[in-house]
């Protein structure tokens, strides 16, 4: 019985706590492991101490994304300082792949972190098609819009993005930071 109230919850809230945590996080790969630990979190509860004082189930799991955002905002700002400290002491790797790595990443990650400026609407069209490589078809279908409107966004959200980031490239090389 509590498998099958876990898969109703679970097909019932999954959109809702994705685009919650993909609105927050900003990294698709960290909200899908953020609403995948949550799920594990509640089932683990369900089990050990029952449902029936869980009045609405994705009010209550929306609660446990929240703390589990708080808590991976605290583990990367900790793993923030820790390679700053590793600077520091100059322990950085001198492996060229593992640079590039890093370039990429911090690259997409400031992308991300710009586009959560964009319209709601246009950041999770965003979101979907480059986050989660969904197709436009799809984006248009989960967001009850036309698959032109899917492009339009994804076109203004490029050209916005593009020139936010050369506009921010353009103060870091004239030393404005």
């Amino acid at each position: 019985m509590k498998q099958t109230y876990f898969d109703r919850v679970y097909e019932s809230t999954y959109a809702n706590l994705m685009q919650y945590a993909i609105v927050h996080l900003s990294d698709p790969t960290d909200a899908e492991d953020a609403v995948q630990d949550v799920y594990v979190q509640f089932y683990r509860r369900i089990e050990r101490y029952g449902r029936l004082d869980i009045l609405s189930p994705e009010a209550f799991l929306k609660k446990m994304l929240k703390r589990e955002i708080i808590k991976r905002y605290a583990e990367r700002e900790q793993r923030r300082v820790r390679v700053v400290y590793d600077a520091e002491e100059d322990r950085i790797p001198d492996d060229e792949v593992l640079e590039d790595v890093v370039i990429d990443r911090a690259l997409a990650e400031e992308i991300f972190r710009a586009a959560k400026a964009l319209p709601q609407e246009t950041y999770r069209t965003f979101a979907l098609f480059y986050g989660f490589e969904h197709k436009i078809p799809e984006i248009a279908k989960e967001l009850g819009v036309s698959k032109e409107t899917v492009k339009t966004r994804l076109h203004r959200a490029r050209n916005v993005l593009r020139s936010m980031l050369e506009t921010s490239q353009d103060r870091q090389g004239n030393g404005e930071n």
